[in-house]
């Protein structure tokens, strides 16, 4: 084979293979922060939801307090909160909220008290009353810890299943 030939060609096949090996390194980078990115915007909206739904039943807790349900509307914003978990959050968070509902509707099925009340409930069973809301609170830390773990190290979110 004439050596000018060789020589082009080994020139053109080094140039290919090293513009492809460019492109897909490139492609691959992209490919990876723009996945990395799309897990961070999805735990913000889901942060973004279990605090909406922090602040609701919070209210819902106080309002139940000193009030009786006039219908099912008073905890309409935590059913709805929690169908939209159902979309996007794991199973244990979906539980725990469905467990503040429970504790809601049952704070609302309760006489009505008085801020006397609360005072001496406060005090008196510190651990009871602070823990209505932490279960939730807590699952959802470690679930969006999880999924900032496995985009740090390029998986998937495991806590989707569910």
């Amino acid at each position: 084979m004439d050596p000018a030939i060789l020589s082009a060609t080994s020139g053109l096949v080094g140039s290919l293979i090293g513009g492809v090996s460019t492109f897909t390194a490139s492609w691959v980078t992209s490919h990876r922060q723009y996945r990395a990115q799309t897990l961070v915007q999805e735990a913000v909206r889901r942060e973004a939801l279990y605090a909406e739904f922090l602040e609701e039943a919070a209210a819902r807790f106080a309002d139940a307090w000193s009030h009786k349900a006039a219908g099912p509307e008073a905890i309409a914003g935590l059913l709805g909160a929690v169908a939209r978990m159902r979309l996007t959050s794991p199973r244990a968070v979906i539980d725990a909220a469905e467990e503040v509902v429970r504790r809601v509707v049952d704070a609302y099925a309760a006489p009505n008290r008085t801020f006397d009340d609360l005072e001496k409930a406060a005090h008196l069973q510190a651990g009871e009353w602070r823990n209505r809301l932490r279960e939730f609170s807590e699952v959802c830390r470690a679930e969006l810890l999880r999924d900032e773990q496995s985009s740090r190290h390029g998986r998937p979110p495991s806590a989707r299943q569910g």
